[in-house]
């Protein structure tokens, strides 16, 4: 049986290999395993994610952003290429995969990145952030994304957003009514290949 690429330790025999990506106006060199999610290429949705939240932005060294369930780490390594004076931290609880974002942040020579070995639900966190993205686990189940939701909420600053992935045949519609419980308004930001860009700001 295969790992879930949620999995803490994942079992299955090494893969390693590197893959490409081109994010906006950068390139990418990442290295990928098995039982981590997306292996063969970066994901569209964090790919669209990140295109989508770039757009007309810049960002200070003031500026804090958060990732929950960062995987093999393109989507931030993406963000913190666009806006290097930013600090970055990216929390997985899949230790094949952080192992792997910690190569890839040196393969790509991004500075300013920290990556936790923990579970996005749990995760100790202070309203300290200015900007939480995540693609969330969506074969974990609808319990484990929203408590994704939560702990972004617990960790954004007053005014800090939280920018979220999730396709329309999985649940797009009811995340965004939950978001919009959770923080009083939400937004569709953007929509491609029935992949939907949500923000709430806090």
């Amino acid at each position: 049986m295969s790992d879930h690429y949620y999995t803490n330790k994942p079992q299955s025999s090494h893969e390693l290999k590197e893959i490409s990506a081109e994010v906006g106006t950068q390139s990418l060199r990442l290295m990928t395993d098995s039982g981590v999610f997306s292996k063969n290429r970066m994901d569209f949705g964090s790919k669209l994610l990140v295109e989508t939240f770039i757009e007309g932005k810049s960002m200070t060294s003031e500026e804090k952003v958060l990732e929950l369930g960062s995987g093999y780490g393109p989507l931030l390594l993406a963000v913190a290429k666009h806006f290097p004076l930013a600090s970055y931290v990216g929390v997985e609880v899949n230790e094949r995969a952080l192992e792997l974002a910690q190569q890839n942040t040196q393969l790509n020579k991004v500075a300013n990145v920290e990556w936790l070995l923990h579970d996005a639900t749990t995760v100790p966190v202070e309203a300290d952030y200015d900007y939480v993205l995540t693609n969330p686990p969506i074969r974990a189940g609808k319990q484990v994304i929203r408590e994704f939701v939560l702990t972004a909420e617990k960790a954004l600053k007053v005014d800090g957003e939280l920018w979220l992935v999730i396709q329309k045949k999985q649940g797009a519609p009811s995340m965004s009514d939950y978001m919009e419980e959770i923080f009083g308004n939400v937004e569709l930001m953007g929509r491609d290949k029935g992949y939907w860009i949500l923000k709430s700001v806090k």
